[in-house]
């Protein structure tokens, strides 16, 4: 744990602590598409550490038996436009968030760890996709008594040596060792499919892709 932190909070804290040094150098008017490039680093790495602290919180929560769920009537159309909103900001180039809804826009769960479900997935399909290659969003709210989620990408994939380990705290697969992350989104995802009494399952191959699918009792 404490290599891994150290690892990841260190690039984005590099990344601030040089483009705010660059930023006062840029005193001009001219020096504007300068500014900007900088702050968009200074916010995809602010983003990243952020990610990182809601992932330990999260884990720790879990792990301490302090979330207690809350199950209320919400709207998925209006919750994956807010998720659209939210990732609009920090998604790779030409990359998009398709959503697909069969059956009724409503259901009754709890919506905070929906969105958090939601989130991790969709961060990681953003970050282990390259440009231009879109991110799926798939619920089915049509069938009697229960309802599924599947959130697909066309990304790396995940190797099959590396599957059966996937939903491990602070696992990582062998081909994402550039790739930023911390191994707790997943382990996360999974834990709270189970506080919802869900049950996930994936599909990857490798280069690829992969799909996740929740199923939740309505």
């Amino acid at each position: 744990f404490v290599s891994m932190a150290s690892h990841e909070f260190r690039t984005p804290l590099s990344t601030i602590l040089s483009s705010t040094y660059l930023l006062q150098q840029y005193s001009h008017s001219d020096d504007q598409p300068k500014r900007e490039k900088h702050l968009e680093r200074i916010l995809s790495a602010v983003n990243s550490l952020d990610d990182i602290l809601e992932d330990l919180l999260s884990v720790g929560k879990i792990e301490e038996g302090k979330v207690v769920t809350k199950s209320e009537e919400f709207n998925l159309n209006e919750l994956i436009e807010s998720i659209r909103h939210q990732f609009a900001p920090i998604l790779k180039k030409g990359q998009s968030i398709v959503f697909n809804l069969t059956g009724p826009p409503v259901v009754i769960s709890d919506k905070a760890i929906i969105r958090h479900i939601i989130n991790n997935l969709v961060s990681n399909a953003s970050k282990f996709s390259v440009q231009e290659k879109p991110i799926t969003i798939i619920i089915d709210n049509s069938l009697p008594g229960k309802w599924s989620l599947k959130v697909r990408d066309e990304g790396i994939g995940i190797p099959q040596e590396d599957q059966k380990n996937l939903f491990e705290r602070f696992y990582r697969a062998s081909n994402v060792a550039s790739i930023k992350g911390t191994g707790l989104g997943l382990h996360i995802v999974a834990r709270y499919a189970d506080l919802l009494k869900g049950k996930i399952t994936f599909e990857s191959i490798e280069h690829q892709g992969t799909e996740f699918t929740l199923h939740f009792n309505k």
